[in-house]
């Protein structure tokens, strides 16, 4: 083709149309046949070493601590983990393009949510683009929560809600209690064209994650999404709990006695000032009504104790997986997916480790840090929900009364 053009051009009358046409469709002929023979390079040369000198090539050679400490979960819980998602997140490789495997996906989604690192950042130790690692985590993220959300996190029955309020009278002896309820601002960037909606009473920009725990620091139920603006009591009284509570929904069990006691008392949430007073939601007594009652103080110190537990549990969440140690610079939908396949995974693991994380005790004071508490909420509240609180604070300094409580109360605790 190329000697055919030359030849065109020695034996061709320029000043002729037809002779000049000729010549360009020659030449336009011959261009286009050079570009097919083109082999085309789909991509770099050090994207191509992803198999040989890749990170999650290199974590084959870690020891057990350091494969535990590097995916936040051992390699006996990777591998349970990775045989119930890996069906969702299982696609053919093309021709051009070789498969990314199951478990190089999930380790790509675990590294992430153990370091916090960029998209990009990941993408080159990973060596894979940062576009890619960004379907990864939203791909890995939803398989997650859609295969062990079942079982982990499950919607919880009246039973469930009986298991969970003797766990709190056993371990932390507040009887009737069904969950430790909080919400905190996870910070986010500020999403495009959004205004002041995710603008916060911190200056930053935030969604909220509004959880119940459990008496072993495991989520109960998340809710997640609220814009960060809403700082009061509208976060929760807009949530899914506070309309299921509303509505009697929630399969709480009926009110019955309680050991020892006088009085049917409900099941009860507890949560801190941020929450108004409800019959199912207990929150303390107000400083103004403690200073000099002694009653009083005890009350808030006994749901002060059951209520620590979903502190420790967003301490525990937030020093296992750096992720929420950075604001998320993500879209507002992966941050959701993120985030419920977070609590979902430490549920897993609060049941499956056979031992007692060390890291559990060490991180529960590093809260203050990283999710930001809800404000205060001045709501009004129901004259019943100040009957069934009263019935609680007689019934801790009757028959419900532990020995260690006065010495705690003289030690300023409550």
């Amino acid at each position: 083709m190329q000697y055919f053009t030359i030849c065109a051009m020695e034996d061709t009358d320029l000043s002729s149309d037809s002779d000049l046409d000729a010549l360009i469709n020659c030449t336009l002929l011959y261009a286009a046949t050079k570009f097919k023979r083109k082999k085309r390079i789909w991509k770099s040369s050090y994207l191509r070493k992803r198999e040989t000198h890749g990170e999650f090539r290199l974590t084959s050679e870690f020891s057990d601590d350091q494969f535990t400490n590097y995916f936040r979960m051992n390699r006996m819980q990777f591998e349970e983990v990775h045989n119930t998602i890996q069906n969702k997140i299982y696609h053919e490789g093309s021709r051009a393009h070789k498969e990314i495997t199951t478990k190089e996906k999930l380790a790509v989604f675990l590294r992430y949510l153990a370091s916090g690192n960029s998209y990009k950042s990941i993408g080159y130790s990973y060596r894979l683009g940062d576009r890619t690692v960004s379907k990864i985590v939203n791909e890995v993220s939803a398989a997650i929560w859609e295969c062990l959300q079942q079982t982990f996190l499950p919607d919880p029955t009246e039973e469930l809600w009986k298991q969970i309020a003797k766990e709190f009278e056993q371990r932390w002896q507040f009887p009737h209690c069904v969950g430790s309820i909080d919400g905190k601002h996870i910070v986010v960037k500020k999403p495009a064209k959004s205004g002041s909606s995710y603008f916060n009473y911190k200056h930053t920009c935030s969604i909220v994650l509004m959880a119940t725990v459990d008496a072993n620091y495991k989520f109960i139920t998340v809710d997640i999404g609220s814009m960060g603006r809403f700082s009061d009591g509208n976060i929760f009284s807009s949530s899914i709990l506070y309309k299921k509570i509303q509505n009697k929904t929630l399969k709480l069990p009926e009110p019955d006695m309680i050991s020892g006691g006088e009085k049917e008392l409900p099941y009860v949430f507890v949560g801190d000032e941020a929450f108004p007073l409800l019959e199912n939601l207990m929150r303390p007594y107000p400083k103004r009504k403690v200073t000099a009652n002694y009653e009083n103080k005890v009350f808030n110190y006994r749901l002060s104790r059951a209520r620590q537990t979903v502190e420790c549990a967003f301490g525990i969440l937030a020093g296992r997986f750096h992720v929420f140690r950075k604001p998320f610079e993500i879209k507002l939908a992966s941050v959701d997916n993120v985030v419920k396949a977070a609590c979902v995974l430490h549920n897993y693991l609060r049941m499956t480790s056979t031992a007692t994380n060390v890291e559990d005790i060490a991180d529960e004071e590093l809260l203050s840090d990283q999710l930001t508490s809800i404000r205060y909420n001045n709501s009004r509240n129901s004259r019943n929900a100040f009957l069934v609180r009263e019935n609680y604070t007689h019934y801790f300094n009757t028959t419900g009364a532990v020995q260690w409580q006065r010495d705690s109360i003289l030690r300023g605790k409550y």
